[in-house]
């Protein structure tokens, strides 16, 4: 592994600390960095199959395109091959470049799942003067910020497994809730359907009243308010405009 002898596969941070130390007068290229850092998770019971450094084997989401950064490594779990992180490492880039990196970082663990894939930069400067210095941690999806973390809160394989069954059952939850909501609004809306407008009926009513008056002054006072003709007119106005609803009405049930 390049500049690398891990015999063992059992490098621990302080041994990872002082492997930089080892190279600082090196020309370190970024194979032996990715070497490196392979070594560091397979320490931090990552299993070897859960690492995965050929991005065929993603299929069409995990094609990188053109211009575009290869990620270093994508994490899957190895029992159920569910995605759970993409971790790329780089050199001691500035502040400008490690932000650019994040967002293309971002954008490919976002294409390959969504919010249920973490994505991480790691940052390694062999020619640091602390160990802040020499290895920093960030995480960078979902949340589309750089967070800075340190060697101890960097997840390992079962803190990715819980994150991703919580995001997945927080989005779930929400998804099921939803539809309750909208299917309230649709009965509130059929029920409001099924009400005939009264609306319509007053003009109706009015009509109807005016032929029932007229009917009662010519039984009782030998009077009518209407015409023969303008009674048939009135009546029928009346009965086009409760028709077209009553009709609707009638349908629904």
């Amino acid at each position: 592994m390049g500049y690398f002898t891990l015999c063992d596969n059992t490098l621990t941070f302080e041994k990872l600390l002082s492997t930089l130390l080892s190279i600082k007068d090196n020309n370190p290229v970024a194979a032996n960095l990715d070497d490196l850092i392979y070594s560091f998770l397979l320490q931090s019971d990552f299993p070897r199959a859960s690492i995965i450094l050929d991005l065929d084997l993603l299929g069409s989401a995990g094609q990188v395109d053109a211009g575009i950064r290869r990620p270093s490594f994508v994490i899957a779990d190895p029992l159920t091959a569910e995605l759970l992180a993409v971790i790329d490492v780089v050199d001691a880039i500035d502040g400008d470049a490690l932000r650019q990196l994040s967002i293309e970082t971002g954008a490919y663990a976002s294409r390959l799942g969504g919010r249920t894939i973490q994505g991480f930069v790691i940052r390694v400067d062999v020619r640091g003067r602390t160990e802040e210095e020499q290895i920093q941690f960030y995480r960078i999806w979902p949340n589309s910020t750089l967070q800075q973390l340190s060697s101890k809160s960097f997840p390992d394989l079962d803190t990715l497994r819980v994150a991703r069954k919580l995001l997945i059952a927080s989005t779930a939850t929400v998804a099921d809730a939803t539809p309750v909501v909208m299917d309230e609004v649709e009965e509130s809306d059929e029920m409001m359907d099924r009400r005939p407008n009264a609306g319509m009926y007053i003009p109706a009513l009015v009509l109807l009243a005016l032929v029932i008056a007229d009917s009662v002054f010519a039984s009782y006072q030998g009077v009518r308010l209407l015409t023969v003709s303008q009674s048939v007119l009135a009546f029928g106005a009346a009965l086009l405009f409760t028709l077209p609803a009553a009709i609707r009405y009638l349908r629904r049930y």
